[in-house]
């Protein structure tokens, strides 16, 4: 359980920095497409969707005590 807490804590720093990329980088390019910006948050949605998978497979894999 405690390596899933520190996956846990590393996502949500991960997340923190790229929102923060984001803001910083991102927000302020009106000069970049719409599309690209689409693609971004496309991407960051994929990787939440997969670290949600990821952990799906920690969570069982603890319950098998591998």
């Amino acid at each position: 359980m405690e390596q899933t807490k520190e996956l846990e804590d590393l996502h949500k720093q991960s997340l923190e920095k790229i929102n923060e990329y984001f803001k910083k980088y991102l927000e302020p390019r009106q000069d970049l497409a719409e599309e690209h910006h689409e693609k971004l948050n496309e991407a960051k949605e994929k990787w939440q969707s997969s670290w949600t998978d990821f952990m799906d497979v920690i969570i069982y894999l603890e319950t098998l005590e591998i």
